[in-house]
C-alpha cells in the first residue's frame, strides 16, 4: 500500500511541476454513458506502467485499455506481461453511468489537482446535465450528445457540441441532452410503417370500390 501511494504521488508531482500532462478526449452520451481517452505525456523520462495502472486501480477504474507507442510511433495495446516504462501512455476507458465517470475523474484530475466537491455528472430538474471534472491536467476536449449551454462555460471554448478546456482550468459546464440517431431512426421507421399500412388500406378500399 505504501508503494502504491508513492507511485501515485510521483505522478502527481510530475503533473504539478509541469513535467507531465494528461490530455483527455471525452464523449458523454445523453444517457450518461460514454468514453474517456487520456494520454499521459512525461517530459522527465519514461513512466512505469505500474504508476498508471495503480492510479486506475486505486479509483476502481476497471473498463480500460492501456496503449503505448511502438517502434514506429503508432499506438498499440500493451500486453499484460509488458511491464516496461514509456514516456507516453494512452488510457482508453468506457463508462456506463455517472459513478463510473466519477471514478475516472478521480483517477485523472482530482487526485492531481484537488478533489472536487460536486458529482462528476448530475441531472437537474429540467433534464439538463451538470458536468464537473475538476481541474484539467492537460488539454481536455469534451463532446456531448446534446447542446452545451454557452453561459455555463467559464474557461473553455465551444464549437458545436464540443467544449475544449486548456490545461489547469476548471472543467464545469451544463448541457441539454439530445436524442441519438437511433431515436430519430425509430421515428422514420415508424412513419414508414404507418404510411405503408395506410397506403395498403387505401389500395384495398380502392380495389373493392372499383369492383362494386
Amino acid at each position: 500500500m505504501r508503494r502504491l501511494g508513492l507511485m501515485i504521488l510521483s505522478l502527481c508531482m510530475l503533473v504539478l511541476s509541469g513535467c507531465a500532462t494528461i490530455n483527455s478526449d471525452i464523449m458523454i452520451n445523453s444517457d450518461g454513458s460514454g468514453t474517456w481517452d487520456a494520454t499521459v505525456n512525461s517530459q522527465s523520462g519514461p513512466l512505469e506502467k505500474k504508476v498508471i495502472t495503480d492510479a486506475l486501480t486505486k479509483n476502481n477504474v476497471q473498463k480500460y485499455t492501456l496503449k503505448a507507442p511502438n517502434a514506429e510511433g503508432k499506438m498499440e495495446t500493451v500486453a499484460d506481461a509488458d511491464v516496461g516504462s514509456k514516456p507516453v501512455w494512452k488510457i482508453e476507458t468506457k463508462f456506463d453511468n455517472a459513478t463510473e465517470l466519477e471514478q475516472m475523474r478521480d483517477a485523472v484530475t482530482t487526485q492531481l489537482k484537488g478533489k472536487s466537491k460536486e458529482p462528476a455528472l448530475q441531472k437537474t430538474d429540467d433534464g439538463s446535465y451538470i458536468v464537473d471534472l475538476g481541474r484539467s491536467a492537460g488539454q481536455t476536449k469534451i463532446t456531448v450528445e446534446g447542446t452545451i449551454v454557452p453561459e455555463s462555460v467559464q474557461n473553455g471554448s465551444i464549437k458545436d457540441n464540443t467544449v475544449t478546456f486548456p490545461e489547469d482550468s476548471n472543467i464545469h459546464f451544463t448541457f441539454k441532452p439530445g436524442h441519438s440517431w437511433l431515436f430519430y431512426g425509430a421515428i422514420v421507421i415508424g412513419i414508414a410503417i404507418v404510411g405503408g399500412v395506410g397506403y395498403m388500406f387505401y389500395l384495398r378500399r380502392k380495389y373493392y370500390g372499383d369492383a362494386a
